[in-house]
């Protein structure tokens, strides 16, 4: 193979040396390129160490060389391959073959192995191009460490062993700080957790003040409307004042203050039947009413302790604790005198006698509701009554202390009912059927368009006591119609000659001239 083809110079080549001493030139340059490159495991470079390797074990000597000096521009030739002259020195004949030849190129301070191969062998030059091209590498550094890396790597090392053991104290101190943050937040854990159950029992005893604050705002609201009501009926329907002296009325059972009373009695306009005004004891004789509901007064007023007590426990309930006590009035040594007589000179009706009193024989003439003589006066038969006009002259303004008086409560009124009587026996009236009332709360009676109650019979109870009576002692003077739950209806007959046609469009013109007479 010419020498130019190879890239070594004439002038480098040395033609006088053997065979054996090329081979281990070979060989040697093989073991430092080995040493030199221990990381590249081409296949090229391990078929040289295993030939080098097979060689110094077969017993042949090594000669030293020099130090071979590289060049960049000129590549080291080295002849691996064993030609055809070699058979005859070791003494057996071979097939001669020609190999691949293997040489190196220095490239800066690394040696690259290059083979060359024959022109002829087609298949495995684009392996060898391959791998040419693989081998064509960069230069690798040197690992021998530089001064200044050795340097470098002492200060480090120094520096290393501080840090360690400063990092290592703050480690444990990080320890300590974390073994004390887990104590602390146990800790906090713990009493979270109380909070909460303490949160807890007070949320729910929150809901049974709440509760109970409920039920006491309801009784006290219940207990205020009680006063209130307790308060207005200790009221004076006179002055408005609570009773701080009150004094009852006989029989209507009414109580007012007394200094009310008294004005109201010596203000009373007399009637046609009393003295005249200039006489001095005029007041005495004259007929007395009840402020509330025009009932005879006859007797005396009385005091009410006990409406009295109420009053004052009620007056200091509300007055404030600095506000003084009030002053309690003198007694009086008779408050009504010149107003009512003596007690001497008052009638005394319990120890007398009288054909008027009670007898089971009379029926219900005490009261001066019918008599033998009336009932057996008359043996004709009975009708229905008639629509006829009011009786009684009466006015809104004779009660000033309601607040308002209805139409039928006023219309009542004016046919011979009272208050009392009207909310006792649950009276109505109508145009048509004149008035009723209610007895054991289911039986209705129809009484006519008027009645007359005895002058001491303000409630009305005797009236409806004779009434009841009549009803069964004279069922021919009664319309009796029984209903299928026990209860009854009975209207009430008049003697058919005592029966009177009025003009029912007339009522209200009679009502009207009542009003401006009373008016005038």
């Amino acid at each position: 193979m010419p020498t130019s083809f190879l890239g070594i110079p004439p002038s480098s080549r040395r033609s006088t040396a053997s065979t054996r001493q090329r081979e281990n030139r070979s060989a040697q340059i093989t073991q430092a390129v080995s040493h030199r490159r221990r990381k590249s495991r081409s296949p090229d470079a391990r078929a040289l160490e295993e030939v080098a390797i097979a060689r110094n074990d077969s017993g042949h000597r090594k000669k030293k060389r020099p130090h071979l000096q590289s060049s960049a521009t000129a590549p080291v030739e080295l002849h691996s391959g064993i030609s055809d002259d070699a058979a005859p020195e070791r003494g057996r004949k071979a097939k001669g073959k020609h190999r691949a030849q293997s040489y190196f190129v220095e490239q800066g301070e690394s040696l690259v192995l290059r083979e060359l191969a024959r022109p002829s062998a087609g298949s495995m030059r684009g392996k060898r191009k391959d791998r040419s091209k693989s081998r064509e590498l960069p230069p690798l550094p040197s690992k021998s460490p530089t001064p200044e890396l050795q340097e470098l790597a002492e200060d480090t090392s120094e520096y290393s062993g501080a840090d360690f053991l400063r990092m290592k104290l703050e480690l444990e101190n990080l320890r300590k700080q974390l073994s004390v943050s887990k104590k602390t937040v146990l800790k906090q854990s713990k009493v979270i957790d109380e909070l909460r159950r303490d949160l807890s029992h007070s949320t729910k005893a929150q809901k049974d003040n709440e509760s109970e604050i409920k039920k006491l705002k309801d009784l006290t609201k219940k207990s205020d409307e009680l006063v209130a009501n307790v308060e207005t009926n200790l009221t004076c329907q006179i002055c408005m004042d609570l009773l701080s002296r009150p004094h009852g009325l006989s029989p209507c059972g009414h109580v007012l203050c007394q200094g009310c009373l008294q004005e109201w009695f010596r203000s009373a306009p007399p009637n046609d039947e009393d003295m005249h005004d200039d006489f001095p004891d005029d007041v005495l004789y004259r007929k007395k009413t009840c402020p509330c509901c025009r009932t005879a007064v006859r007797s005396r007023p009385i005091p009410i302790f006990l409406v009295k007590s109420l009053a004052s426990a009620i007056e200091k309930a509300k007055a404030s604790p600095s506000a003084p006590p009030r002053a309690t009035p003198p007694p009086e040594d008779d408050p009504w005198a010149g107003i009512f007589l003596e007690h001497d000179s008052e009638e005394d009706w319990s120890g007398e006698e009288s054909d008027d009193d009670y007898d089971d024989d009379d029926g219900w003439s005490f009261y001066g509701y019918g008599t033998p003589d009336d009932e057996e006066s008359y043996e004709g038969p009975y009708a229905h009554p008639q629509w006829a006009p009011p009786t009684v002259n009466v006015s809104p303004a004779d009660f000033p202390f309601l607040d308002s008086l209805d139409g039928d409560d006023l219309a009542m009124l004016r046919r011979g009912a009272t208050l009392q009587m009207i909310d006792l026996f649950s009276m109505r009236y109508t145009h048509e059927s004149g008035l009723q009332a209610v007895v054991d709360n289911a039986n209705v009676i129809f009484l006519g368009w008027n009645i007359e109650l005895h002058e001491g019979d303000e409630m009305g109870e005797q009236f409806m006591e004779w009434i009841t009576g009549d009803i069964f002692e004279r069922p021919e003077r009664w319309e009796i119609m029984e209903d299928m739950n026990g209860s009854w209806t009975a209207w009430r007959l008049v003697p058919q000659d005592e029966v009177e046609e009025y003009d029912t469009s007339d009522s209200e013109a009679w009502a009207a001239d009542m009003d401006e007479d009373v008016d005038m």
